[in-house]
């Protein structure tokens, strides 16, 4: 009787422990209050140079790291990514963290109006982690109260009473675009942000820099930061066409390898001006003293201040002549085949039918100069070697050394590591790893072919002589 009544208490008792057991794995509240926990995430950029990202955090267990992971958004180029990391936490339970990105530096530029996504990773002493979910930022600069207004696809940025004047921004944005995507043929695929300064004193810790001597002798009207970005310094109406016929000459030109030459994107943009009258002097001045620029030597901007106006005046006059000449269809032909990867000087003889030399000797004549006898170019035919994908303008992508101890570098999802293209031996040497991975290659695999033989002939006689056994024995 005592012994039935042990087994009813023990199997009474099992009953609880599973009882129990079920409800402890079927309770996610009792997890959850235990694990890392984030509230109250801010972004805050006092000014252009930095922006700090910050959370509070509740892990009970301790914080062991804090990771921030952006992605500034670019819809032509790609997205460029990185990560500032902090490991300095004190013991505790609560946690306000805090990183700070520089965005204004000697390895990386990443320009107001830029798009952020981003979000934490969170590492807690005992091993737990949280990764919280994508938010989205617009990067401002900090010492102005912004507002906005839109027209179409084009929104433009402010600050002040200036609202009529952005209206006027945006509208002739907007007008400059689509006038250009018909010179052009091509539709530009995603919505333009225009940040405009009251001034150029206001903007200039914003800008681009091209150079100290540059910048402090060369009005800045405005410039093109991104493939969707527009800075505006001058609120000129031909300031703000000029601008943003580059976002459409980038579109129209600019290839995964290939780009347009600078003559013939500061060309076209000056051409969609309203006026030209800033650069007629320059050109004439040039043109009569026999002074201009060959063309070949126009393919990257000019940093020299005092070349800005001949530059950008000549660059116009040859694109007028190239569309007076030999018309629309043939220039927005010209900017396809680059595109699609022709060199300049391959694009023009497709197109045009001269190189870059022959096309300035063209224009020179028809401006009432001599053409100048030029020695002919020789193509390169070295063997192609592998590279990486290439980082998106104006937003590097190497941050290693800009003096932020937490950041690392992550390559945007379009990125190849520079290390998976391996350095081409020179023209008629064999490359050292390779001949040492012949010879010995070749003794391994005549050892290896040894031993698979003699393998081979032992289990071809084991299996023999057992089908002999086999064979004999009575049935």
């Amino acid at each position: 009787m005592a012994d039935v009544r042990i087994a009813r208490v023990l199997r009474s008792c099992s009953l609880l422990v599973a009882l129990a057991l079920g409800l402890a794995l079927a309770w996610p509240a009792a997890a959850d209050a235990d694990g890392i926990e984030v509230s109250e995430l801010r972004v805050r950029s006092p000014d252009p140079t930095e922006i700090t990202f910050s959370a509070r955090v509740a892990a009970p267990e301790g914080l062991q790291e804090a990771e921030l992971v952006y992605r500034v958004l670019n819809p032509k180029e790609g997205d460029v990514g990185g990560s500032v990391v902090r490991e300095d936490f004190a013991p505790g339970r609560e946690f306000d963290v805090s990183v700070t990105l520089e965005t204004r530096t000697s390895q990386r530029y990443i320009p107001i109006g830029s798009q952020f996504r981003y979000h934490w990773r969170l590492t807690g002493a005992d091993g737990s982690s949280l990764v919280t979910d994508e938010e989205s930022y617009l990067f401002l600069d900090g010492r102005y109260p912004w507002v906005s207004v839109q027209e179409g696809d084009v929104t433009v940025y402010y600050y002040g009473t200036a609202h009529d004047r952005s209206e006027r921004v945006a509208q002739a944005t907007r007008s400059a675009i689509e006038d250009t995507e018909e010179l052009l043929q091509v539709k530009v695929p995603f919505p333009v942000r225009v940040m405009v300064w009251a001034s150029e004193a206001d903007g200039e810790l914003a800008m681009r820099s091209r150079g100290l001597v540059f910048d402090e002798l060369v009005r800045t009207g405005g410039q093109r930061v991104g493939s969707d970005l527009l800075f505006v310094f001058s609120a000129t109406m031909d300031v703000v066409r000029h601008e943003a016929a580059h976002i459409v000459t980038s579109v129209a030109g600019d290839g995964p390898f290939t780009s347009i030459p600078s003559w013939l994107d500061e060309g076209t943009a000056v051409y969609m001006q309203n006026s030209q009258l800033n650069y007629d002097d320059a050109v004439a001045f040039a043109i009569a003293a026999d002074r201009t620029i060959r063309l070949r030597n126009m393919e990257a901007p000019s940093n020299n201040p005092n070349e800005v106006n001949l530059f950008y005046g000549q660059s116009w006059s040859v694109v007028d002549y190239m569309l007076e000449e030999f018309g629309e269809q043939r220039f927005a032909e010209l900017y396809r085949v680059i595109r699609e990867g022709a060199t300049t000087d391959s694009g023009l003889q497709q197109i045009y039918g001269v190189d870059q030399d022959g096309l300035y000797n063209l224009w020179r004549v028809a401006k009432g100069l001599e053409a100048i006898d030029y020695a002919p170019r020789v193509e390169a035919t070295a063997a192609p070697v592998a590279e990486g994908t290439r980082a998106p303008l104006a937003i590097p992508t190497s941050i290693g050394s800009s003096g932020d101890s937490g950041d690392r570098e992550e390559a945007s999802p379009t990125t190849t590591p520079e290390s998976a293209a391996p350095a081409a031996p020179a023209a008629g040497e064999p490359e050292p790893e390779a001949a040492a991975a012949s010879e010995d290659g070749g003794g391994s695999n005549t050892m290896i072919a040894i031993v698979i033989g003699l393998v081979t002939l032992l289990l071809g006689g084991g299996l023999g002589g057992a089908a002999f056994y086999l064979a004999r024995r009575p049935g």
